[in-house]
């Protein structure tokens, strides 16, 4: 900026002693040239973010399908050695950028505007980035070398009037979706559950194959589908009558689907103030996750269940807002605000639960894209940090 205005000063000099006709439109062209560039140099520091310079070398980890799962919003994900992060609320710095070991660039953006408009990252395999948008059956994935969606494959016709497309998914590089039924009158508690029918298919190329099937587990729904090494995982509900207002008996699942078989199925008896239970993690043969009852006063209840043995213990119990996060067989809990926050670790040996982070540093959603590093948010969802899983050091990645 002092250059500018250097030559500025240069120029009127000259002006006043030209004619006043011909220096009028020396200082109208000065101005001009002033103003875009004066433009131009606040527009480049209003959308400009900072480079942090971080590593992105780990090998790369597809753990998509657990953090789309976990965090209300996914904001974060990994394609090769890329990271791809959506920045909120910035009026003009949002927007889907693109994060190497050697540049921050923003790949998506709608131009200046209050709501943040970013590209889906529920979906996303080893390659592709996928829609959550499926129009006359057909998945697209977006282009990031032309930036616009692609048609990906046509899922099948699976001759269903009664059955409606519930949900499109990425594990790994597998392509999964469901669909749903619906059926009145099934109570939980005080919770009416408005999803019934449930059938999973995984689509390759050319290929559609039936994993599971709700009628043939004899279920009327399940929900909360959780993978790990080959199995899946989930609770389940099944009436105990025909009646409209029947109550629900739920079960806490293990599932082969090589050969459509249950490895356990533990009952789950509920208060009688009892509002959900939820699957959010799977390692080995237990479930973690959450419980909620109307008693506890605004608390929720992180539980273990051990399938094998099948015992269901409580691990810890906050009012903040908790995310359970997964990869292989690591569990980590985060509790975003009050007395108790910090990011925990839960050995799956013991189920010992240890706060490994505490910082005044917000903390919102818990990523993972690699074997060595936790991801997470401040409250506004813009800058992003690191921590490795030991909790030991931190980085700032973006903001």
């Amino acid at each position: 900026m002092g250059n500018i205005f250097t030559w500025f000063t240069k120029v009127l000099r000259k002006v006043f002693k030209m004619k006043r006709k011909k220096s009028l439109k020396v200082i109208t062209i000065a101005l001009i040239f002033c103003f875009f560039a004066f433009a131009g140099v606040v527009y480049f520091s209003l959308t400009s973010v900072p480079q942090h310079n971080v590593k992105i070398e780990n090998e790369p980890d597809n753990n998509s399908y657990m953090n789309t799962c976990a965090n209300v919003m996914c904001n974060l994900a990994r394609v090769g050695d890329k990271l791809y992060y959506n920045a909120a609320n910035d009026f003009l710095k949002y927007g889907t950028y693109e994060i190497t070991s050697d540049y921050t660039k923003r790949i998506y953006w709608k131009g200046p505007a209050i709501t943040s408009e970013c590209l889906d990252l529920n979906r996303v395999s080893n390659e592709n980035i996928f829609s959550p948008y499926i129009h006359n059956d057909i998945v697209q994935y977006y282009d990031l070398n032309q930036k616009h969606y692609k048609e990906y494959l046509k899922l099948p016709d699976l001759n269903n009037d009664n059955a409606s497309l519930e949900e499109l998914f990425v594990v790994g590089d597998e392509l999964y979706f469901s669909y749903s039924e619906l059926y009145k009158g099934n109570v939980i508690g005080d919770t009416m559950v408005v999803y019934g029918f449930y059938n999973l298919y995984r689509q390759d190329e050319n290929d559609t194959k039936l994993i599971l099937s709700v009628d043939n587990l004899d279920f009327d729904y399940i929900s909360d589908l959780r993978f790990y090494d080959e199995y899946i995982y989930f609770v389940a509900g099944k009436r105990t009558s025909d009646k409209e207002d029947a109550s629900t008996d739920l079960f806490l699942c293990k599932y082969n689907p090589n050969n459509g078989k249950l490895v356990y199925k533990i009952p789950y008896t509920p208060s009688s103030d009892f509002v959900k239970i939820t699957c959010l993690s799977a390692v080995n043969d237990k479930i973690y996750g959450m419980i909620v009852n109307q008693s506890d006063n605004g608390y929720e209840t992180v539980y273990c269940a051990d399938l094998k043995n099948g015992t269901i213990n409580t691990l810890f119990k906050s009012n903040a807002g908790m995310v359970i996060n997964s990869y292989k067989d690591k569990v980590f809990l985060s509790v975003e605000n009050g007395k108790d926050k910090g990011i925990y670790s839960i050995d799956t040996s013991t189920d010992k639960t240890t706060k490994i982070f505490n910082d005044d540093i917000e903390l919102n959603g818990l990523y993972i894209v690699d074997s060595k590093y936790l991801y997470f948010t401040d409250n506004a969802y813009f800058n992003l940090y690191r921590i490795t899983q030991d909790g030991k050091n931190l980085e700032k990645v973006f903001g």
